[in-house]
């Protein structure tokens, strides 16, 4: 699996980013929203990376932070939206106003995405507001992308021992304006978990 790339940008595609690392060139389909934020090429850049692995094809989706490949992993998994629609609806709304379109399911903002009918988007409101509403990677876009570590961190590390995303959610919430040391956060949001 490939989770990143970092090196040089070598073109750029309003579709497409050509990333040399290590001297071996990797072309990412790309949505127009990273597109506009990629640096000119010959500069340094990294990029969050998907690897599709289809029966005739391998392809690369590179995102501009870890929100936009989160919301494209949440949008792929709606009935109907494939690779393609979910790059596009990426690049067709500013990342917030996607997830606010969704999480208040305003379908008359979702069908101006091309390639989105009224069903589709629905089914994107229907099947991904409830998610949306809680999750923390996308809970920051409403006033930029927060990509907090130390949130990130702590929100795996109890996911990991088992405990339901949206019971965790609110305990991270709790403790990020006190934000202990990881470990002591961590015993903290278990006791918080177990009441």
């Amino acid at each position: 699996m490939i989770g990143r790339l970092r090196g040089e940008l070598i073109q750029k595609l309003p579709n497409l980013a050509l990333v040399e690392c290590g001297g071996v060139g990797y072309a990412a389909a790309i949505s127009l929203s990273t597109y506009g934020l990629l640096p000119e090429a010959g500069s340094p850049v990294l990029l969050h990376t998907e690897l599709l692995v289809r029966e005739n094809e391998i392809s690369l989706l590179g995102f501009s932070s870890t929100q936009e490949r989160e919301l494209y992993r949440m949008l792929v998994k709606v009935d109907g939206v494939g690779p393609k629609l979910a790059l596009a609806a990426l690049g067709a709304l500013p990342l917030e106003d996607l997830v606010g379109a969704i999480r208040s399911r305003d379908v008359k903002v979702l069908v101006r995405i091309p390639g989105v009918g009224k069903k589709t988007a629905e089914k994107m409101c229907f099947e991904l507001s409830e998610k949306m509403g809680g999750l923390t990677g996308l809970d920051g876009l409403s006033g930029g992308p927060s990509g907090d570590p130390w949130e990130e961190s702590l929100r795996s590390a109890l996911t990991n021992l088992g405990f339901k995303e949206d019971s965790v959610l609110p305990v991270v919430a709790g403790l990020r304006a006190s934000k202990p040391p990881l470990a002591e956060a961590i015993r903290q949001a278990l006791k918080a978990l177990q009441r």
